[in-house]
């Protein structure tokens, strides 16, 4: 495959990440645990807790979205070696 086509999946994976994590934590959290997990992310009231949570969950899930990725790599090589 190109690398161009590689560097589209990865975008398009980091995207949908990017766009259902951060959604997913803020809706299953209560607003005790939202308090308490955007003072942990605010180093010690450096940033805003609400803009700090924010970026927290932006890298978080495009971490994921590429870990992910490389992850589903790895199995389909595995598979498709032990077929061969």
């Amino acid at each position: 495959m190109k690398k161009s086509g590689k560097a589209a999946i990865y975008f398009l994976v980091v995207i949908v990440f990017f766009l259902t994590i951060p959604e997913i934590v803020i809706r299953v959290l209560t607003p005790e645990q939202f308090a308490r997990l955007s003072d942990f992310t605010s180093l010690g009231g450096l940033f805003s807790n609400l803009l700090s949570i924010l970026i927290f969950l932006g890298v978080a899930s495009i971490l994921l979205g590429i870990f992910a990725i490389y992850l589903a790599k790895i199995i389909y090589r595995h598979l498709t070696q032990s077929r061969s």
